[in-house]
């Protein structure tokens, strides 16, 4: 008898073991490892922004053509979350999990202004909106970060700025206004991704021209710096993710790794060739997916190159 109970002891060990590592919601049940790719059906939304919620398993896809969002589950099948209405160009997105929302970044709504909406993710519902116009007269908002306490950081392609918004008090602000965060060309090309470093001390925000990198201080952006970039040449960068405390910079047909300095104000780049049209990244169970979207296309009004997909990244091609 005892050796019966010994072994139901290590099968029960071992099960247990199986389950923390591969189910997210703790029900004890091996969960499907996530495929490798996901093909939407769209053949024209043109998705820019991708996000992962971790409670459901679900990534979200944003629409510059029609403004709809569309959510892929893990076994692949796609469904409409908000209904393409023509209202906007949806871009940056991410989801906090815990507060249950789902931000994005909406700009020309209604063919004018910019905002920042906020979705519950069990209804669908837009639960929130911040008017950017009412921050800074001509605001607008190209991606988003989320902290730990559910505080989202917006960037402005157009702007000098940096805005923090609140859904908890409902307040919108300009974090920093810095002339290294000005668009260069006039033409709405500056500040694009941003991420949050691991300790939350600082935000990196990428800027698409000049191709560059920069170091935020938190929490009141009073610091604005250069990070200082060796190794391969930087691509204008486009979304940023961090993974395993490295930040991955995507462009249209690459995608970079930068492993930064404790003080996250130097990194080295190395760079992978991809498939060109992609836009950003996610992280999703531990793994990094892009998106392939085509915006280069869709903006020079050139033939799209489809199906629209997001697919894994293999990290370790940077260790070559």
């Amino acid at each position: 008898m005892r050796i019966i109970a010994a072994l139901l002891a290590c099968i029960a060990a071992l099960t247990a073991a199986c389950s923390d590592s591969n189910d997210a919601k703790g029900t004890g049940i091996a969960l499907t490892p996530l495929a490798d790719r996901y093909v939407l059906s769209s053949p024209d939304s043109v998705p820019e922004g991708v996000a992962y919620d971790p409670e459901e398993r679900m990534f979200y896809a944003t629409s510059l053509q029609g403004g709809g969002i569309v959510r892929v589950d893990a076994e692949g099948r796609d469904s409409v979350f908000h209904a393409a209405d023509n209202r906007a160009e949806l871009v940056g997105t991410k989801v906090d999990a815990q507060r249950r929302r789902l931000w994005v970044c909406a700009q020309k709504v209604d063919g004018g202004d910019n905002r920042v909406w906020v979705f519950d993710l069990a209804s669908g519902e837009l639960a929130q909106e911040f008017f950017l116009g009412a921050v800074a007269g001509s605001g607008s908002c190209n991606d988003l970060v989320l902290d730990s306490a559910g505080i989202a950081y917006v960037t402005d392609p157009a702007n000098p700025n940096l805005y923090r918004l609140d859904a908890a008090t409902g307040s919108a602000a300009i974090l920093v206004s810095d002339p290294l965060l000005a668009d260069v060309t006039g033409a709405g090309l500056g500040l694009n991704g941003i991420a949050l470093t691991p300790d939350e001390s600082a935000l990196i925000v990428a800027r698409f021209f000049p191709a560059s990198l920069l170091r935020v201080s938190l929490p009141d952006g009073a610091t604005v710096e250069p990070i200082v970039l060796t190794g391969d040449a930087l691509p204008s960068p486009d979304g940023l993710a961090v993974l395993d405390g490295d930040v991955y910079s995507v462009s249209n047909a690459s995608v970079s790794r930068i492993r930064l300095n404790q003080d996250f104000n130097a990194g080295e780049v190395v760079n992978s060739e991809q498939t060109s049209g992609l836009s950003t990244a996610t992280v999703a169970e531990s793994a990094l997916y892009v998106i392939k979207s085509d915006v280069l296309n869709f903006v020079l009004k050139q033939p799209l190159d489809t199906p629209f997909e997001i697919f894994r990244i293999d990290v370790d091609v940077f260790e070559q």
